[in-house]
């Protein structure tokens, strides 16, 4: 499987610029919405939205090439949680500290994706 550049994005169109927002590639949820960026071309407003405010809230996995949030990576291994699942599922949030039951798929308390499939 062939890598992004980036994670999946959408372009929001301003007056001032454009806004890009991030998305995991394996949960969906939105990572960053950046601020308004304008440059030369859309390529370089990409580019700049990217390595200024986007890669910094994702993981890259060096199986399949896929850009996903922290909740959706095994760091042990460095490959998202498709490519390499946990052996133990998360007692805890890793996003607010939660305590999460065995069966939950999103945070009791913040809503958030914990990892499990």
């Amino acid at each position: 499987m062939g890598s992004r550049k980036t994670a999946p994005y959408q372009i929001i169109p301003e007056g001032s610029g454009n806004r890009f927002r991030f998305f995991c590639e394996l949960s969906g949820a939105v990572l960053c919405t950046t601020k308004p960026i304008r440059a030369s071309s859309a390529e370089e407003e990409l580019r700049i939205a990217w390595e200024t405010e986007g890669r910094q809230h994702f993981n890259h996995c060096e199986t399949c090439g896929r850009w996903v949030s922290d909740v959706m990576y095994n760091a042990d291994v460095l490959q998202c949680v498709d490519c390499a699942p946990w052996e133990n599922s998360p007692k805890f949030c890793p996003c607010c500290g939660a305590r999460l039951r065995e069966d939950d798929i999103t945070c009791p308390t913040c809503g958030k994706a914990v990892g499990r499939r």
